[in-house]
């Protein structure tokens, strides 16, 4: 699991290396005669290019990886359509209120429940132990969850901000920026969940069993597509779990204030 987890930066890395090597080794052979008359011209001139080609090297190997390498991923991870005439019942429904069409339910086989959109292809996977270790209203909520993702393009957003990240890859910044967009597009989700759902607390105790259950397992290639994880500090993808229960407290305590007086003027 280590070594998956840390291949796809590391690979990053060198591409984003070599290139600028390569590229800056290449502009000073060939302005090398200039930099005795313009050193300062030179020198932006060998780190612009070499910036502008490493980035573009390093674009053109993401797509590439997300056009060919990305579907063989995704056979990976999900199997045929998920069974169950309930799941598929409350899947449809939340697809209605949410207005979204075009998505398939199927089987993960690989981690608990995330989703996925390539080209076109809207997959939301939940796997069998997910379903059976949680009660129907937990169910509802990581779906609603999974397909707030989709809704809010969270795919493009993340994709860029790896792309910035895989073009980048000495930046720290770019790396905290990167983690943060994904926080960010945890807790977005959390919320269109409740939006539609109407169940903080539902989606609160299944994050919990994710987390729990998530310790004993392993998360497989694609972890910082699944539901949830247990990460902390700046790097972390997932939000901190403590502050993302809270939220979802919070949320269910505003619920509850809202409905109270509603309920005392209709007895008035």
């Amino acid at each position: 699991m280590r070594r998956s987890r840390l291949l796809y930066p590391i690979l990053s890395s060198s591409v984003f290396f070599w290139s600028f090597l390569g590229t800056s080794f290449v502009v000073c052979t060939l302005f090398l005669n200039t930099y005795e008359w313009q050193p300062q011209r030179v020198i932006e001139l060998v780190l612009g290019s070499s910036l502008l080609a490493s980035i573009g090297i390093a674009s053109l190997l993401s797509l590439i990886a997300r056009r060919y390498a990305f579907p063989r991923m995704m056979e990976g991870m999900i199997a045929g359509t998920s069974s169950g005439s309930l799941l598929s019942e409350t899947f449809a429904d939340l697809c209605g209120k949410m207005n979204m069409r075009g998505v398939d339910l199927r089987e993960a086989t690989v981690g608990n429940a995330f989703s996925l959109d390539n080209k076109g292809l809207k997959v939301v996977a939940v796997s069998p132990e997910l379903v059976s270790s949680m009660s129907p209203v937990e169910v509802e909520a990581v779906i609603a969850h999974e397909l707030s993702h989709l809704k809010n393009n969270d795919s493009l957003e993340k994709g860029l901000a790896r792309l910035a990240k895989l073009a980048l890859a000495f930046d720290p910044i770019v790396h905290l920026v990167e983690a943060a967009v994904h926080r960010e597009r945890e807790l977005l989700a959390d919320l269109s969940s409740v939006k539609y759902t109407q169940k903080p607390l539902a989606l609160a105790s299944a994050l919990l069993k994710v987390h729990s259950a998530f310790q004993a397992g392993s998360p497989g290639p694609g972890a910082g597509l699944f539901v949830g994880h247990k990460g902390r500090g700046l790097l972390s993808r997932y939000p901190d779990l403590d502050r993302r229960i809270q939220l979802l407290i919070d949320m269910s305590r505003e619920m509850k204030m809202t409905t109270i007086p509603a309920w005392g003027n209709a007895l008035l």
